[in-house]
């Protein structure tokens, strides 16, 4: 029963930690990422429709 317990600990431990991380990574990196994405407007040459 200890041993499940502790397993139980090491496993919410370390999905803590990955939601922890990836929650700092978003706060940090995704405008980056927003912006490195994001659509950027056609520009049309002259004689071109849409």
């Amino acid at each position: 029963m200890e041993t499940m317990l502790q397993g139980l600990v090491i496993i919410g431990g370390l999905t803590f930690s990955l939601a922890a991380s990836l929650l700092i990574e978003e706060l940090i990196f995704g405008r980056i990422v927003r912006l490195a994405f994001a659509r950027r407007p056609e520009i049309f040459k002259q004689g071109q429709k849409n």
